[in-house]
């Protein structure tokens, strides 16, 4: 029997075709590590959609042109001008993101941008001519313009694009709005069944808010149905969340986990939520980090600032902290005593140096997640972790223990999924004589 399992990312794609080039060391520093690093084009921060749990505080009407765009790419093949922060040493593939904003509303700078890319490489003899891939996240508005189905075709071999849909038209249209109000569901929906249909392997993506919790069970179940076999769904890092989500959380979650196992899917569908290796201790040597905006990914600004990631950037911060900029494409990476100083700073953060003691000696920190450009945007400083999400952590934690022993239970197997959820962080969730009947799940008797 074996479990489906995530599709295979780019990097890992990289990673196992030229496993010499990917040999990473827990003692180098994030500069030294090698595998294969996103890149981020923000080539607008417009958006015909104003969606409620948008992190970007700041839309605006910026768009990026040509010669900043080509500069950029002049930039990433100069070693002189990026140093240690990205080369083919560090970085055998790369994923050249191109975001916004909505990014098809530039598509055409999209398209020559690549075109420029795939010329500069070869001209150079570089290795990235051949080991990149162009991802696009996009919320499905435009998929049916001519312009975007042309630039689809062309790049199709070289090209990674999801279009966001939060699930049922319910839960979509609760959050993913137009400017006047409009749902963009059916939009949506219109394009993720058409690439599903010509592509077969298209990724999704579920943001669950406070406002639309109550829809995810039928939302995991609507993508089952729309044809998904990987579903990504995660919980927003922002302030907001309660005891009484993570309630709804484990509901929810319960509902889905049944859904599964009641229809023989549970080895047929991935979906995030759902982790067998997480939810335990850390060892204290563990001090890798989560999230790749401490030093691991780079993003230029429609004007050619740069930065560790988007969520750095003016659009994402708004006015409450000032960005971190680590360069410009006419300049280069580092170059200024600010610019370095904000580099070494991201790359002695550990999870030690980031998490107070109760986060570091978590009982279930294994897979608990954040976002390094919102603690910044939270604490006004690089090296301090927001910790909003915990009370979600603990109930996707209790409704991994309820699914997992489930279906070791269902295919009489002696696995258990052990629960490292202290009593009295679950009773307040899911009640005294729920938490009982997950221990006596757990037991292999």
């Amino acid at each position: 029997m074996i479990k489906i399992k995530q599709e295979e990312q780019f990097q890992d794609q990289i990673a196992r075709l030229y496993p010499e080039l990917h040999q990473q060391k827990d003692s180098l520093s994030n500069a030294e590590k090698v595998l294969s690093r996103t890149v981020s084009w923000q080539v607008t921060d417009a958006c015909n959609l104003a969606c409620t749990y948008c992190y970007q505080h700041n839309k605006g009407t910026r768009r990026m042109s040509k010669e900043t765009s080509f500069a950029m790419v002049d930039m990433l093949l100069n070693e002189d001008m990026c140093g240690d922060y990205i080369n083919p040493r560090n970085s055998p593939g790369i994923i050249l993101d191109f975001i916004g904003g909505e990014p098809f509303l530039e598509t055409q700078l999209i398209d020559e941008t690549l075109m420029y890319f795939q010329e500069r490489t070869m001209e150079l003899d570089h290795p990235w001519a051949t080991k990149y891939m162009a991802s696009i996240c996009s919320n499905g508005v435009l998929y049916r313009t001519d312009e975007v189905q042309r630039f689809i075709q062309k790049h199709k071999n070289h090209l990674s694009l999801s279009v966001t849909l939060d699930g049922t038209k319910e839960l979509h249209d609760a959050c993913r709005i137009f400017p006047d109000g409009r749902g963009s569901y059916d939009l949506a929906s219109d394009a993720c069944f058409d690439l599903i249909k010509k592509y077969k392997s298209v990724g999704s993506k579920i943001t669950i808010a406070p406002g639309n919790i109550e829809y995810v069970a039928d939302a995991l179940k609507h993508m089952v149905n729309f044809g998904y076999s990987n579903i990504n769904a995660n919980c927003v890092y922002e302030e907001g969340w309660t005891e009484e989500h993570a309630t709804e959380l484990y509901k929810q979650m319960n509902i889905f986990s049944d859904y599964l196992l009641e229809n023989d899917l549970e080895d047929k569908i991935y979906c995030s939520l759902y982790e067998e290796n997480f939810f335990h201790p850390k060892p204290h040597s563990d001090l890798e980090l989560w999230c790749g905006g401490d030093g691991m990914m780079l993003a230029v600004d429609p004007d050619g600032y740069l930065y560790p990631c988007i969520r750095y950037m003016e659009s994402s911060l708004g006015d409450k902290v000032s960005p971190i900029r680590i360069g410009h494409v006419s300049t280069g990476i580092g170059k200024t005593p600010e610019e370095i100083a904000h580099i070494h700073c991201m790359d002695c953060i550990t999870r030690r140096t980031m998490s107070t003691d109760e986060c570091f000696d978590c009982p279930i920190a294994e897979g608990c997640s954040w976002c390094a450009a919102y603690n910044y945007e939270v604490h006004g400083k690089l090296d301090s972790r927001a910790t909003f999400i915990c009370p979600m952590h603990k109930g996707r934690a209790l409704a991994n223990a309820y699914f997992w022993n489930m279906y070791h239970r269902k295919h009489n197997d002696d696995k258990r999924f052990e629960i490292y959820v202290p009593k009295e962080w679950a009773i307040p969730i899911i009640g005294e004589e729920e938490y009982e009947w997950l221990i006596w799940l757990s037991n292999k008797e």
